[in-house]
């Protein structure tokens, strides 16, 4: 009789621990709308738990993952706390079948681009070296324009334009008679060109050609009479030309008056002795006295003003002077005015 009630204790307490057990695991079937799946730590608590053998724990366990799958993916470190929890070999093939199968991860479209042919460039051509040779004009490279004006015109030898544009690029270069050149076959080519005279003259006025140039100018502005750069260009050229022609004529034009220096007998027809004049006489007054004349072409004096001297010389001096003719001056072998000085010494041992 002890026996059977010590035994039926022991089923009425394993009953309760089962309950019990069962109640932890079956109670997110209550909230099986929120969450239905069992997750890692539903199971790590009912392994734990100590009212049951761990063979009933993972009967029920095992049981619960079946029917209501889990929550998490297992993986070798999660396999092994399981195990060492209390996890059995069913319980863990029960929970390897429900891990959730792990999303494919798309694979992007590897596209192999397909080679288009690049279609062959048509070979350069007068246009294309002509345009190039524009545009390293238009960067301040010259020396690349050039060698494309000079291919251009090899093939094609007969466009003025050509020639303009290289002409044009000799002059940038200072290759100034190469420039003359190249406008003149534009010249030659298109005779109506109005720039191409103008860059012509510009050429050859930095050659020292001012006359050319000033030709090259004025067919330029008969070509187009709205050529201001022409005009300008001509304008400057003539009234440069008309200065130095007046500078020359200036130059070579006679002096109104040549210098004679001082006049003695040599230079005179008549030279006159002044007269001594008593008051300078009783006074004692000697001395020189310099009298300066002017002459006109004839050699006749029309100017006597005495300069140094004394005062009551200076009189007698100057009639002396006035009195006096002298041979005509000449410069270029034509007779011109004259000055000239007279220097008379007044002295008492003179005889009067």
């Amino acid at each position: 009789m002890k026996r059977a009630k010590t035994l039926f204790i022991k089923l009425s307490f394993g009953r309760v621990l089962i309950l019990v057990v069962s109640a932890i695991l079956i109670m997110p079937t209550i909230v099986q709308s929120q969450s239905p799946q069992l997750s890692l730590a539903d199971l790590l608590i009912g392994l734990r738990s100590k009212k049951v053998s761990v063979q009933e724990r993972n009967t029920i366990l095992t049981e619960a993952v079946r029917q209501r799958g889990v929550t998490f993916g297992i993986t070798p470190e999660i396999e092994r706390e399981l195990a060492a929890t209390g996890a059995g070999p069913t319980l863990l093939e029960a929970i390897r079948s429900k891990t959730p199968a792990p999303k494919p991860v798309p694979v992007p479209a590897i596209v192999i681009p397909v080679a288009t042919p690049a279609p062959t460039p048509p070979p350069p051509d007068f246009n294309f070296y002509q345009t190039r040779a524009d545009q390293s004009v238009g960067k301040g490279e010259f020396t690349l324009a050039l060698a494309d004006y000079n291919r251009s015109l090899e093939m094609k030898g007969d466009n003025a334009a050509a020639y303009l544009n290289r002409g044009k690029t000799h002059y940038t270069l200072k290759s100034y008679d190469l420039s003359v050149r190249d406008f003149d076959k534009a010249v030659e080519l298109n005779p109506k060109d109005s720039v191409a005279f103008l860059s012509r003259g510009v050429s050859y006025e930095k050659l020292g050609d001012n006359r050319k140039a000033m030709v090259d100018f004025q067919k330029s502005i008969d070509l187009d009479p709205a050529n201001e750069t022409a005009k300008a260009n001509l304008r400057r050229l003539l009234d440069a030309q008309a200065a130095a022609e007046a500078a020359e004529a200036l130059k070579n034009a006679p002096p109104e008056f040549v210098n004679l220096g001082t006049m003695t007998a040599a230079n005179s027809v008549r030279m006159v002795t002044p007269i001594y004049s008593t008051i300078a006489h009783r006074s004692s007054v000697e001395g020189r006295v310099s009298v300066e004349i002017e002459l006109n072409a004839e050699g006749d004096v029309t100017s006597a003003k005495a300069t140094a001297g004394h005062q009551m010389l200076r009189a007698s001096a100057e009639d002396a002077a006035r009195r006096s003719k002298f041979k005509p001056a000449t410069f270029n072998n034509r007779p011109i005015k004259a000055k000239g000085v007279i220097v008379y010494n007044f002295s008492l041992k003179a005889p009067r």
